[in-house]
């Protein structure tokens, strides 16, 4: 069976607003959420975080991560070693999913094309948004659209949060399991039908066709991308 472990590797202090479209001003601590998938015939990360809150760029704080959150640290509490896992999957590069994509030796990393691309050449108004040492110097895996990367895992190309941006369908052997990342930040955007998106996007119309792409995908769990409600369950499967 597939397991699907998420480990708290953050947070971050941000108003409402940026996490539903509409959700209002109000400040509010959230997590930042890394994945870790176990029982497939690799082994599998998705994201990394924001990494050490001293190399982040200036527009992460407020943000802190305590000793025990590090990737290795969180990692180590599941008995897993960076150097063990095979593949990275970067759901998007913005700082606060891509900090440690830099820690895995042995692990392909996998990213859409036009995620690499729109970030190594940003609008203005976005380019705080990116740790550019991660955006141009770790070595990634290319791909476009939807791939099968593992036994029961499956990457989503789901653009509108970001160009490139992408989710991870897991199939545990009893239910169908969607890492949805930013696309959907709480479980209360899910209340909404279709679901309420982000405050922050660069193509709306991309990301309802997305939802809709979400909808087809029948899953019968959706994670989202900074809810501290996915901890009230150490293991998905």
């Amino acid at each position: 069976m597939i397991k699907i472990h998420p480990l708290n590797v953050g947070t971050i202090t941000r108003p409402m607003t940026g996490f539903g479209y509409g959700f209002g001003t109000e400040v509010i601590d959230v997590p930042l959420i890394a994945w870790y998938i176990e029982g497939s015939d690799k082994r599998i990360l998705v994201d990394t975080g924001g990494g050490d809150p001293a190399k982040a760029p200036p527009r992460a704080a407020p943000y802190k991560r305590e000793r025990e959150q590090t990737l290795e640290s969180a990692l180590g509490k599941i008995g897993v070693r960076c150097e063990d896992i095979d593949i990275v999957v970067v759901t998007h590069l913005h700082w606060d999913h891509c900090g440690d994509n830099d820690l895995f030796p042995n692990a392909k990393r996998y990213i859409q094309r036009k995620e690499l691309e729109s970030a190594r050449s940003p609008f203005p108004i976005t380019v705080n948004g990116y740790n550019k040492r991660m955006v141009d110097e770790v070595d990634y895996t290319v791909i476009s659209g939807d791939k099968k990367i593992a036994k029961g895992v499956k990457i989503i190309f789901a653009p509108g949060h970001t160009y490139g941006f992408q989710e991870v369908l897991v199939e545990t052997g009893t239910r169908r399991i969607l890492i949805a990342g930013d696309a959907i930040s709480f479980f209360k955007n899910l209340e909404q039908d279709p679901p309420l998106i982000s405050g922050f996007y660069v193509d709306m119309k991309a990301y309802y066709t997305s939802l809709e792409k979400m909808a087809g995908l029948k899953a019968d769990v959706i994670l989202p991308g900074h809810d501290f409600k996915v901890f009230e369950k150490e293991v998905y499967y």
